[in-house]
Order: structure tokens, then sequence, then C-alpha cells
């Protein structure tokens, strides 16, 4: 009966991984004004023509000083596509368009367009940048899930490994339920962030469907409905009397919620052929047992009874062969995300790296005196010795929260590794030009099939260019058929800005004419069709002053 409705719910997640992998019908058919143009004078309206009606989610028309000029009700979808209606009297300067929209199927639309009054702005204002708000937000989220998570599949290991004396064995089913449900709401709660994170814009979002169907539709979502499946299995074969089928049925879903930190995060993408993958769910699956083990461990030290002495050092030699290979895993992650020893000091993503490491090592120091010192002294029935190891472990628990704070952070931060599949940092250049000051953004980027050196100049907001450099993994000049390019910054509402390249010479290619109206972070993605019969994305993060 377990195999079967573990076979159902499989079948179940396999489904909804399909219909999450889906991609949006609706097509932008045409624009007026079109994207780039320099008008004579203001117009009415801006509209945006699609293959098939749409919903309009948010819309929003910078101007020249970066305040939305689109009135509450000034945008309207029908059938003919978008409508924005522009107030009268327009200065002279560039306007950024930033539109989201739903399509028929479900599937959230989202661009931008650039269009000049007079001539192009050559500067523009700051801008509300709510990012950091849904950033912390879905870590807080993170911290819950990973709290529900560990301490359900890690109870579940609990139980199997270390064979609790048989009046605990229902508190370990009890407190691995109570984790699953933590889990199973953080997980509902971190979607709708996530959608939040990706599309920005007020809390008042998080009542849109769209904002749900965006972080269902990321990978994150795919990893949470697999955390979701795994937790919701624990929870049930912790409800039910307990039988070979409930506790097989409690095991299954701990390896199925385990298995969803295989599927999204910087270190899933970090590595050719899923290579990364097994440290990574080697690292997850100890970290939940030690997790997971320390509320039982604590439930069983404060009900004394014979045997208790015997349930924890057999933990404790369970943890002494887990840890090293922990610590190991660990370090490879924490090699394929750095690589360079200066990047922990000079990059977020290193300085909340360090930390983590500095709050392992306090819990690696309370684990080594348990080892050596507590959990002898019980042995030996030493008078206080449990209520000294209670509080210890009581200890661990309170470190165990920042740690996992870190660690939701760093899912977040982008990594410093010297090549990406997710882009190298943008470094700033500056040299003389005709007696002037020349400076532009280079950044690397790369893929299976190339690696792309690109320059954007001069990284300010207002006009820029983009220079590409196209090489094959042999350091040659790439010949390719497309190339197109497309920068977007969700933290202030801008959907991506879609630019063909123009060919220039052998892997060389050129986008000119980029009006950035925003400074801050902005993510560059080249789109790279590498041959007739297939395209390659590589993406960064690169500042906008």
């Amino acid at each position: 009966m377990a195999v079967r409705i573990l076979g159902s719910l499989v079948l179940m997640l396999l489904l909804l991984g399909a219909a999450g992998s889906a991609r949006a019908h609706a097509v932008v058919t045409g624009t007026e004004p079109l994207d780039g143009t320099v008008l004579a004078g203001p117009p009415s309206e801006v509209v945006i023509g699609f293959n098939e009606p749409v919903a309009l989610i948010r819309a929003q028309v910078l101007g020249p000083d970066g305040q939305d000029v689109l009135e509450p009700d000034g945008g309207r979808a029908g059938e003919d596509g978008l409508h924005l209606d522009l107030p009268e009297g327009l200065a002279r300067g560039t306007y950024t368009v930033s539109y989201h929209v739903v399509s028929l199927d479900g599937h959230p639309v989202a661009g931008s367009l650039v269009f000049s009054i007079g001539a192009a702005s050559a500067s523009g204002s700051q801008v509300e940048d709510d990012s950091a708000g849904w950033r912390w937000s879905f870590v807080a989220a993170r911290v819950l899930l990973y709290l529900g998570l560990f301490g359900a599949a890690g109870g579940v290991a609990y139980a199997l490994l270390v064979r609790p004396l048989e009046p605990l064995r229902e508190e370990v089913r009890r407190i691995g339920s109570a984790a699953a449900l933590v889990g199973l709401a953080a997980a509902v709660m971190a979607l709708g962030l996530q959608g939040g994170l990706l599309l920005g814009g007020p809390p008042v979002i998080l009542a849109d469907p769209v904002t749900w169907a965006a972080g269902l539709s990321s990978t994150f979502g795919r990893a949470a409905l697999c955390a979701m499946l795994g937790l919701a299995l624990v929870w049930a074969g912790s409800r039910v009397r307990r039988t070979r089928g409930a506790d097989l049925l409690a095991a299954s879903g701990a390896v199925v919620a385990l298995a969803s930190f295989g599927l999204s995060g910087h270190v899933v993408t970090a590595g050719p052929g899923g290579l990364t993958i097994p440290p990574l769910l080697i690292h997850s699956t100890l970290a939940a047992f030690w997790v997971g083990s320390l509320l039982p461990l604590l439930r069983a030290l404060a009900v004394p009874a014979e045997g208790t002495a015997p349930t924890v050092q057999r933990f404790s030699r369970q943890a002494i062969l887990a840890v090293p290979v922990l610590l190991l895993a660990g370090l490879v992650l924490a090699w394929i995300q750095v690589r360079r020893p200066g990047a922990l000091a000079t990059t977020e993503y290193g300085r909340i790296l360090l930390l983590k490491v500095v709050l392992v090592g306090a819990l690696l120091g309370l684990a080594a005196l348990n080892r050596l010192s507590l959990t002898p002294a019980l042995a030996r029935h030493i008078p206080g010795a449990g209520r000294r190891l209670g509080w210890s472990i009581r200890a661990e628990i309170a470190l165990v929260v920042p740690i996992l704070a870190a660690t939701a952070a760093l899912g977040t931060t982008p990594p410093p590794r010297a090549l990406l599949a997710q882009g190298a940092p943008a470094d700033l250049h500056a040299h003389e030009e005709h007696g002037h000051m020349r400076s532009e953004r280079r950044l690397t980027l790369s893929a299976d099939g190339f690696v792309a050196e690109v320059a954007l100049a001069p990284g300010r907001i207002g006009p820029n260019g983009v220079s590409i450099a196209l090489r094959d993994p042999r350091g040659r000049d790439l010949d390719v058929p497309e190339v197109t390019l497309r920068l977007s910054n969700a933290g202030k509402g801008i959907a991506p800005l879609v630019r063909p390249a123009e060919r220039t010479g052998p892997g060389l290619w050129h986008v000119a004419d980029l009006h950035l109206a925003v400074p801050g972070t902005w993510t560059l993605e080249l789109d790279v069709l590498v041959s007739d019969f297939e395209r390659q994305t590589a993406t960064a993060d690169l500042t906008v002053e």
C-alpha cells in the first residue's frame, strides 16, 4: 500500500514538474512607438500588441527623472494588446516602459521598451529599489523551510540509525510530524516570496496569481514542490499507526525531501553533467541527520530512563563518522563557488561564507565537548552529566538557526566563481580616448559551447554600447548565426530589454544605442544560437552607475 501511494505521489510530482516547464505562449507582435525610437513630440499612449489576449498585472513608464509617469488607471489590456495612456506635457528625454502581463495559459510575460522625446537623456535618477525587502523575506522563509525539512527528514534518519528506546519512538515521530508541517507552510510562503523577488513591486502583488505563477515557474518552484511532496510523505508516515509500511512511507518522504536540494541553487548549475550535485546531496543529507537529531536527543535527556546513555552513545558514534564527510563535502562546495581565496573578503558571498564557517566552527566545538567529555560522563552516571549535556545540545540548536540563515542568504547571493555559467563579476575599466577618460564594465560569461567577453560602455545610466567577443572552449574565435542581448532590473521592476546584436567581425558582435534609465544591479543575459539547432544562454549581474 505504501509503495503504491509513493508511486502515485511521485507520478504527481513528475506531472507538476512537466507543467512547470511550459513556456508562455503570448508573444509581442509589435509596439508603438518602436523600441529605441526618438520621437519629435510626446505620444499619447504606448501600445504593445500580442498574438493573443493578455491580462495586465503591472506596468510602469519611467521618465528621465526616474519617476513613474503612468497614472494608476492608465493601463488596460484587451483583444488588441496592451494600451498605456500617457499624460500630456511629457518632458524631453528617454522613457523606459516595463510591463508584466499574463497570457491565456496563465503564464507570466514581462518585457520592456525604450523611447525618447526630442533626444535621448544623458542620465537618470535613482528610483526606489524594493528587491532587498523581497530578498530578506525570502531568506527568512527558506530558514523556516530548512528547519522543517531537516527536522522532518533528519528525525527519520535518527529513528532508523540511532534506534531510540521504544517509549521515545512516538516522541520522535511527533517531532517529525510537526517539523514537516512547519516545512510545508514555509515552502508555500517561499513560493510567493520567490515570485515577488522575480517580479519586484509592493507586497500587495502577493495577492496576484501571477506572482505565484512566477515562483512556481522558477527552478526554486520545482525544488519547493519536491520538498513539499517529501514533507507530506513524512507527515503521513508519522501520523498513522506505526508499521513497516508507515516507516517506509516516512523514509521515502525523507529521501524525496532531501532530493529537492539537487533541483535548484548556485551549485546545481556550477558544473557540467550534474557533477556538483552529489557533494551537495551528501552535505545536505548529513546536515539533516545532525540537525534533525538534536531535538530528539534533548527529549531523551529530559525523560531519564534506562538505556538513555546507550542511545546518546550510538548517536555519537554515528556522528563521528558523518562529520568528516560533511566537512569534506562542504569544502568541495565552497571551492566550487569561490575558487579564489581573496574573494572570501572582497565579495558579499565570501563574507557570508566566512560567517557561516565561524558559526560551524563553534558548533563543532560543542560537538567535540559532547563527544569527549559530556557523553562519557553520562555513560558513567556522573551526577549532573545529563543536565550539562542538555544545555550543550540547546546551544547547538541555537547555533543551527544562524547557520541556516547564512546558508539561505548564500542562496540569494551571486557566487564569485572565476568562470560561471551564471557569469563572472563585472570589472570597471577606464582608459583615455581622444583626450577623455572612457569607462566600461567588462565581464566574462560562459556556457558549454562558448565563452563571451562582454564590455558595456560607459557602464552608466544613459546611452550605452555593448561589445561582445565570442570564443570556443579552446579560445578560438567563434562564428555563430545569431546573438541576442537581454538586460533587466527586477529590483526596480524593469523587465528585459531585448536587443539583437550585429556582427562586426569573426566572433565579434555589437549592440548600439542601449539606453539604461536607472542605476543599480542589472542582469545581463546573452542568448547565443551556436548552430541552426542549438541555442545556449549565459547570464551575469553587473552594476550600472
